[in-house]
């Protein structure tokens, strides 16, 4: 596995150098039959059998079965497998990609022509530089992505997905995702938490509730649960376990990939409500893992939310 020094330095170089210049991502439309493994020089038994993944723990095994059987092939074979959209690598809509560390795509099962392109400048929907989040995850041993996404078949240029990466070797690596929605990514729990907390303000005003969202013994703290909040103009209102950081201004607070997570806390809230994915330490692992929050405007002056880390949950994504 290739190493990265200077990781977080490098990562928040690479967000503001990327530019909005994109290359065209084709989809043409392609039959999402269950997949046929095609056996090639004789190794039919060497596939791993693959089963179609609907949660976030499952797709990570999907990759890591994969990546395990490519260490053990020459790159040329596996790559070959994995440019199959017809092979063993492909279930569905959920496939193998790979790209190396350059940003070079080298399997894509279904966009054929954009092997061999250069996928560093390309944005999602969202402005998302997602190659360079996902390079700088598999750097890092692996993690988690929420990005938008042409989906294979049909003519959604945008969907959303959660996709897992990892590295192979320290030449390239490999990544599979979910195709999935707001409502499967928000469990009904966190919905209904933020929703409770809500309440809870508009019903005992602001002061009373943000007392109650700071105090670590409150009804609304409980482990890695909890509620923050924040004026409309960055101001922290309430993070239980931060309260050092209570009354400054993050309006340009960024994430360990260089993100303004909090800028995008506010846009989102004042829409209403809806998630938001970032990037920090889990202290489950120790790693930089996604966090995706929901938010949610409270009287059109404040705004709070609640989120979780995609790792150790196993939050099913597909149907």
């Amino acid at each position: 596995m290739r190493n990265s020094p200077l990781l977080i330095s490098l990562l928040v170089f690479l967000f503001f150098a990327g530019g909005c210049t994109g290359i065209q991502q084709t989809n043409t439309p392609v039959s999402l039959e269950p997949a046929e493994t095609l056996p090639t020089q004789g190794e039919a038994d060497t596939y791993p059998v693959l089963t179609a993944p609907r949660t976030s723990r499952e797709i990570q095994e999907y990759v890591n079965t994969a990546a395990s059987w490519a260490e053990k092939h020459e790159k040329e074979a596996a790559l070959s497998a994995f440019n199959d959209p017809k092979g063993p690598f492909v279930q569905g809509d959920v496939y193998i990609y790979a790209l190396d560390y350059d940003g070079v795509a080298l399997a894509l099962p279904f966009q054929p022509e954009m092997v061999g392109k250069d996928f560093i400048p390309l944005l999602d929907a969202s402005g998302k530089p997602y190659t360079k989040v996902e390079i700088a995850l598999a750097e890092q041993g692996g993690g988690y992505i929420l990005y938008h996404y042409p989906y294979p078949a049909g003519d959604q240029p945008g969907t959303q997905k959660i996709s897992y990466v990892r590295p192979v070797d320290d030449t390239y690596w490999i990544g599979a995702g979910l195709y999935t929605d707001e409502d499967h990514i928000i469990s009904p729990d966190i919905r209904r938490f933020v929703e409770e907390a809500k309440t809870f303000a508009i019903e005992n005003g602001k002061k009373k509730a943000v007392q109650e969202f700071n105090d670590i013994t409150g009804s609304f703290t409980s482990g890695d649960r909890y509620i923050f909040a924040y004026e409309y103009d960055g101001t922290l209102l309430a993070w239980p376990y931060r309260k050092d950081l209570i009354g400054t201004n993050r309006i340009n607070a960024t994430d360990s990939v260089g993100t303004h997570h909090v800028q995008a806390f506010l846009t989102r809230a004042k829409q209403g409500s809806g998630i938001s994915d970032y990037y920090s330490v889990n202290p489950q692992n120790n790693k930089t893992d996604l966090k995706i929050s929901y938010v949610t405007d409270v009287d059109g002056t404040w705004m709070l939310g609640s989120g979780w880390y995609v790792e150790p949950n196993d939050i099913i994504l597909g149907a």
